[in-house]
């Protein structure tokens, strides 16, 4: 990514300013017809929404949503398993070359037990695993890894 900026985000209403910034300086769109951001992490989906495009957008990396949620089915009225391993997190990505699996979890959700196993498997093998319940959780944890980065 060759967008660089001098200071990366701290809370939400940073991540939000900083992304109307990006949208003005690579739309061809006047700035009047911009559509603000409105990055929160006031539900699963909207936290999920908001590490990804932080993940990406924000430090260059690479990151992919991964949903393993039941898919309705109209043909049988019913809900089809999804095909994804359970336990898999929520975002996988890459960051300066380290695998990262981050699990989302909101209000009460709780880590399964499939997840916790899937955790082991991705640190064993060397990636970081962590579980983020708010963007500034995600934040106090991305920086906790890379202060630990190669120690």
């Amino acid at each position: 990514m060759d967008y660089h900026i001098k200071e990366l985000p701290k809370n939400l209403k940073e991540l939000n300013a900083f992304a109307l910034r990006w949208k003005e300086e690579n739309s061809s769109l006047p700035a009047y017809a911009i559509v603000k951001p409105g990055f929160k992490d006031s539900s699963a989906n909207e936290l999920t929404k908001t590490v990804v495009y932080d993940f990406v957008t924000v430090r260059g990396g690479a990151a992919y949503r991964i949903n393993n949620g039941a898919v309705y089915d109209a043909k049988r009225k019913s809900y089809r398993k999804g095909s994804v391993r359970k336990g898999v997190p929520d975002i996988i990505g890459i960051l300066h070359g380290r695998f990262f699996g981050i699990e989302i979890k909101y209000g009460k959700d709780r880590q399964s037990a499939d997840q916790r196993t899937v955790q082991l498997e991705i640190e064993q093998a060397g990636g970081v695993y962590f579980i983020a319940k708010s963007y500034e959780d995600y934040l106090t944890k991305l920086k906790d890894v890379s202060d630990n980065w190669g120690k």
